[in-house]
C-alpha cells in the first residue's frame, strides 16, 4: 500500500501547478536523520502528493547528507537545498521566503518534519486561507512521553492566555501576502515565523479548532532545543522577566521566611498554571489528555532554568539555530557551481 502510495506520488509531481490544492514545504531540521526516520518522513509525504499537494523538502543538511537524503526524498518531492538567497546576514535560514520562493501554488503550508497532517486538515488551511492572509492551526504530540507532556503543558497554559499557538510546529499563508511584502522583518529577531509575519501587519488567524499532530523529539533533541525556544522568547520582555524572576524570588523568599514561605510561593504557581492549562484544554480534550495539565508546573520550572542557559549561550556567541549547521556547506556548492 505504502509503495502504491509512493508511485502514485511521483505521478501527480508532473501536474499542473493549478490543479493542485497548495504547496506543503516540509523543513528538514535534523542534520543527520536516520534511514528510518527519513523512510518515515517520506511515507507520509507520499500520501501528501496523493492529496493533490505540491511537495517541497527544504534541507539544510551538510552536502553528504543532503545527497543521501536525496535518495529518498526526491521520489516523493522536490528536495531542495537552502540556498544563499534564503540566508539571512547572521547565517539563519530565512523559512518563509523560501517557502514564498519555491512554492509553486497560492496557498503555501510549512510544517516541521515531524509534522503529520490529515487531508482533512489540509482541506481545512486551504479553505481558511480564502479568507486570511496567514493561518495557524494547533499542534499537539502523540504519542506523550514525559518531555512530550511538559510540551504539552506548555501548549495548554499558552492556549489558556491567548489563542495564538505558542512556537507552533506549522503555519501556512498565502504566497502572494509575503511576496508583496518589501519589509518582512529580521529572521533573526523573529525566530517564529508567525510573528514575524504579524508583526509586519499581515492579518494572522489562530485555528484553534484545526488540530495537527507532532510526533515529540527524541529526549536529546528536545533537551538541546531548550535554551533555543527560551532565547526565542527574548523577543517578549514580559514574558522573559518573568521566567527570569522566577528561581531569584524562590532563593529570596527561602531567605527571608524559609522553606514554608518559598513552597507556598511554588504552590500559587504551580496552582495558577494548571488552572490555565484546564482553561487551554477547554475544546481540545481530544487531543490533550487530562495528565497534560498537570505537567504545566514542570514547563515553568524548566523554563525558568532554560533562560539563564539561553542567556549564558548568548552572552557566548554559541550558536542556537539548527538550520544554520549546513551554511558553510551550502557556500561550497555554490562555489562549486551546483
Amino acid at each position: 500500500m505504502a509503495r502504491a502510495s509512493l508511485l502514485f506520488a511521483i505521478a501527480m509531481r508532473n501536474r499542473n501547478a493549478a490543479e493542485r490544492c497548495c504547496s506543503y514545504v516540509a523543513i528538514l531540521e535534523h542534520a543527520a536523520a536516520s534511514g528510518s526516520e527519513l523512510r518515515d518522513l517520506a511515507t507520509y509525504l507520499s500520501t501528501l502528493g496523493v492529496a493533490n499537494c505540491d511537495v517541497i523538502i527544504l534541507d539544510a543538511s551538510p552536502r553528504l547528507q543532503f545527497e543521501l537524503n536525496g535518495r529518498i526524498l526526491r521520489w516523493v518531492g522536490r528536495h531542495v537545498a537552502v540556498r544563499p538567497e534564503f540566508r539571512t546576514p547572521g547565517g539563519a535560514t530565512d523559512i518563509t521566503r523560501a517557502a514564498a520562493a519555491l512554492a509553486a501554488c497560492e496557498k503555501v503550508i510549512v510544517a516541521a518534519d515531524d509534522v503529520r497532517y490529515t487531508p482533512e486538515a489540509i482541506g481545512q488551511l486551504c479553505d481558511l486561507l480564502d479568507a486570511h492572509e496567514v493561518v495557524e492551526p494547533q499542534d499537539y504530540l502523540e504519542p506523550l512521553p514525559w518531555w512530550g507532556g511538559i510540551d504539552a503543558g506548555r501548549i495548554l497554559v499558552h492556549r489558556g492566555i491567548e489563542p495564538q499557538p505558542d512556537h507552533g510546529a506549522t503555519y501556512a499563508f498565502r504566497r502572494s501576502t509575503v511576496r508583496a511584502m518589501r519589509a518582512l522583518g529580521s529572521s533573526e529577531v523573529y525566530d517564529d515565523q508567525v510573528r514575524r509575519l504579524a508583526a509586519v501587519g499581515a492579518e494572522v488567524h489562530a485555528a484553534t479548532d484545526v488540530f495537527v499532530r507532532r510526533q515529540p523529539a527524541p529526549l536529546g533533541d528536545w533537551l538541546s532545543a531548550r535554551p533555543r525556544l527560551a532565547g526565542d522568547d527574548f523577543a517578549l520582555p514580559m514574558k522573559t522577566a518573568f521566567f527570569f524572576s522566577l528561581m531569584p524570588m524562590l532563593l529570596l523568599l527561602a531567605a527571608a521566611g524559609g522553606l514554608r514561605l518559598a513552597g507556598g510561593y511554588a504552590g500559587v504557581i504551580a496552582m495558577a498554571t494548571i488552572g490555565l492549562a484546564l482553561r487551554g484544554r477547554a475544546g481540545a480534550a481530544a487531543f490533550f489528555p487530562l495528565r497534560a495539565a498537570l505537567f504545566a508546573p514542570l514547563w515553568v520550572f524548566e523554563r525558568s532554568v532554560s533562560v539563564y542557559w539561553a542567556l549564558y549561550r548568548k552572552l557566548c556567541g554559541v550558536e542556537a539555530d539548527p538550520l544554520r549547521v549546513a551554511i558553510p556547506d551550502a557556500r561550497e556548492r555554490v562555489a562549486s557551481g551546483e
